[in-house]
């Protein structure tokens, strides 16, 4: 009997996910993301001609856009949990259904109401399904923050700049409202049965992590002896405000490049190239993208970055009046990188200087006014656009955003001498985990420290 027992033993053993086929659930969760992302801005390069179809004009299509965004901010607000409580298979596969059905529905939309309530319901389905990818990444890449922040980054900012892209191409053929659609439904659906089949449900699980944000760039913490009981720091409140606000005006450059920009690009270049059109909308996401991913560090970040996008928007607004398609195309790339810049450095010294008990809540809340920032003032340039007509109403725009981020970059250079005088603790390390396009990626909780390639700052003046 003991030697039955014995032999028993083994058939017991706790399997861990990282040691079912890890390599092939982390490739398929990342395209999971991916292409997620890819079929909610799969419109971009199409609005001209959805407006011909729906009937509608430039403040339809800013509606339109933003049904995706509101959505998307109300289902992080409802779903937020749900990568620490549902399995992460249940939720990815739900995810994906949903989201294969409203984009197969946008093929069809016979009017604006249909449209947007598909819009909707594609925003609800991937903020349900991001937190859950970049927790399921974590759990595969236990100790890895910094490629799980990476891998996170690369799949949803890449998704967002491809959709233009890939939308712009698949319309070609003789379908060009229709093929987009119905051809990213196809693989949003196909993507079920790969999940089910290399993703064991048992091991899906979520796995209480800790609530620690690693960071790599992120400034050393403020010293718990000097945050306020029940609330937080002056210093946290600073950070908190000018991230938010960050976010809030580079994210109104995104939400202009995914919706009006494909026409007044289009009357810039003078063509109807909708591939190429498609390419320009995603000049400044994928610039964005890719400034994200160096290893940037220092207190000239935020404000040279929002310099830069604000220079960068004078280039997009004198553009249209020049007929300049170079500078068209320089002050894209520009804008870009100013963002990433300035939103990388806002985003990690406000998570970095509130206490860890409210990571989740100031996270939570950066992230919606940020979003809200590519809703509401593209809806007002809508408005504008009815009243003065695209060209002067996109000039007016992006004006008016270029002052308010040299002014923001102005208070960020102050704030800088008020924060180096914080007394600050050793900083947390990891992995940076910035927004995305229209969808930021979320920050990874590590409790590794960092890591050899990401040295923590020696003092407080030599982080923003």
């Amino acid at each position: 009997m003991s030697v039955a027992r014995t032999h028993e033993h083994p058939a017991h053993t706790r399997v861990t996910p990282t040691q079912v086929r890890p390599r092939i659930r982390i490739a398929l969760t990342a395209l999971t993301l991916f292409t997620l992302l890819v079929s909610a801005n799969l419109a971009t390069p199409l609005f001209p001609l959805l407006e011909q179809r729906l009937g509608i004009t430039a403040l339809g299509t800013t509606l339109a856009f933003s049904s995706y965004v509101l959505s998307l901010i109300v289902g992080l607000l409802v779903f937020r949990r749900f990568a620490d409580t549902v399995n992460r298979r249940t939720v990815l596969v739900s995810a994906l259904a949903v989201t294969a059905l409203g984009t197969a529905g946008l093929a069809f939309a016979p009017d604006l109401g249909w449209f947007c309530v598909t819009r909707a319901a594609q925003g609800a389905a991937i903020a349900c399904a991001t937190g859950t990818a970049s927790a399921a990444l974590r759990t595969l890449l236990p100790g890895r923050p910094a490629l799980v922040g990476r891998l996170t980054l690369l799949a949803s900012s890449g998704g967002v700049a491809a959709g233009p892209v890939i939308g712009g191409l698949l319309s070609q053929g003789a379908a060009p409202l229709v093929t987009p659609f119905i051809s990213l439904a196809i693989t949003l659906a196909a993507l079920i049965p790969a999940i089910l089949l290399l993703a064991p449900h048992e091991l899906c699980r979520p796995i209480r992590l800790p609530d620690q944000i690693a960071l790599a760039d992120a400034p050393p913490r403020i010293a718990r002896t000097d945050r306020r009981r029940g609330r937080q720091s002056p210093a946290a409140l600073r950070a908190f405000r000018v991230a938010a606000a960050t976010g809030f005006l580079s994210f109104t450059v995104f939400g202009f490049c995914l919706s009006l920009a494909p026409s007044h690009f289009a009357s810039i270049v003078q063509t109807d190239a909708r591939p190429l059109i498609g390419l320009l909308a995603a000049l400044t996401l994928g610039a964005s993208a890719l400034t994200q991913l160096l290893p940037l560090s220092g207190v000239w970040r935020l404000p040279t970055g929002l310099g830069t996008l604000a220079v960068a928007l004078v280039g997009v607004a004198a553009a249209g009046p020049l007929g300049s398609p170079a500078l068209l195309v320089t002050a894209s790339l520009l804008a870009g990188v100013g963002q990433g810049v300035a939103f990388q450095a806002a985003f990690t010294a406000a998570t970095a200087a509130v206490d860890p008990a409210h990571h989740a809540s100031t996270v939570s809340a950066i992230y919606t006014v940020t979003y809200l920032g590519s809703a509401v003032p593209v809806i007002a340039l809508g408005f504008l656009t009815e009243r003065l007509g695209l060209g002067s109403a996109v000039t007016a725009f992006a004006l008016a955003t270029a002052a308010a981020c040299a002014v923001l970059a102005v208070i960020a250079r102050q704030r800088r001498g008020l924060d180096a005088a914080a007394p600050t603790d050793a900083s947390a390390g990891g992995s940076t985990s910035a927004p995305a396009g229209v969808l930021p990626a979320t920050p990874v909780p590590a409790s590794a420290p960092t890591p050899a390639s990401a040295p923590a700052p020696a003092s407080a003046s030599a982080r923003v």
